[in-house]
């Protein structure tokens, strides 16, 4: 089954429209009309793919009994635990790495032998496709070798490309499909945090933003994935970030004072 993005204001009433188009934001709701309404269908969506049963991953020894040295084994490891939990056979994928300033792969996928970076040195991961052997391509920025949880997050991403465009559910990609879908396959904690982490040094402090939602649009994806699952209080919530976390509650507030409104 393929399908497209064009599933954003079909069905809709006049009223339902002009709330969409006029970007207009509910009380309560940490996103605005065009942003919730998008996300419930997208989620509406990936849940007819695959469904919400399954457990959530977190950032623990208990899920990732892995020894986190920097070496290419432990990535291997991880992705094979990442795999696992997004049903694609780990044999089927083929793990390369690449440096930070490197822009250009030397690929052996039939997209041809070279593949340029998105991102360039800041690129953290690439879907290479499929190899003329069969197998799916996926590389991985070498400094995740010291970022355990940014590695799951990035590998979670790229084997969601897998999962959409490797599996044929999609003709085309969709970074903010892709990224949604770590979260229905129960990795949307690790790929929520890293999308907003707040950095702290002795000189300074701020903020860095990574992948393709907002802290907000990953707040609101996380309620809404509690709620299909009829989950108030998660366990899995601890693990979030503090400003995930505020998001996901609003949103869960929001979620919880207007049934009638949610389109999940």
């Amino acid at each position: 089954m393929r399908a497209s993005a064009a599933w954003l204001t079909t069905g809709l009433t006049r009223e339902e429209r002009s709330l969409a188009i006029d970007n207009t934001w509910l009380k309560g709701c940490p996103v605005n009309e065009i942003d919730r309404r998008w996300l419930e269908s997208a989620i509406k969506l990936l849940l007819g793919f695959f469904g919400s049963d399954r457990r959530v991953l977190i950032p623990h020894h208990t899920d990732f009994p892995i020894q986190y040295d920097r070496s290419d084994q432990s990535a291997n490891k991880t992705m094979r635990i990442v795999a696992g939990q997004m049903e694609v056979d780990p044999d089927s994928i083929q793990v390369q790495f690449f440096e930070d300033e490197k822009r250009k792969l030397d690929a052996g996928s039939f997209f041809g032998d070279e593949v340029f970076l998105e991102g360039g040195k800041y690129a953290l991961g690439h879907y290479g496709g499929q190899t003329v052997e069969g197998q799916y391509e996926i590389w991985l920025n070498r400094s995740l070798l010291t970022q355990p949880e940014s590695m799951v997050a990035t590998l979670a991403h790229e084997i969601a490309h897998i999962k959409l465009l490797g599996e044929e559910r999609m003709d085309k990609t969709d970074e903010h499909l892709t990224d949604l879908t770590t979260v229905v396959f129960g990795l949307g904690v690790f790929n929520a945090n890293a999308a907003f982490q707040i950095i702290k040094t002795a000189t300074s402090h701020g903020w860095r933003k990574k992948g393709y939602l907002t802290q907000m649009q990953w707040g609101y994806a996380l309620a809404l994935f509690a709620h299909v699952r009829h989950e108030q209080t998660p366990a899995w919530i601890d693990h979030l970030t503090r400003s995930i976390k505020k998001d996901f509650l609003q949103a869960q507030g929001f979620i919880r004072d207007n049934p009638e409104k949610i389109g999940v």
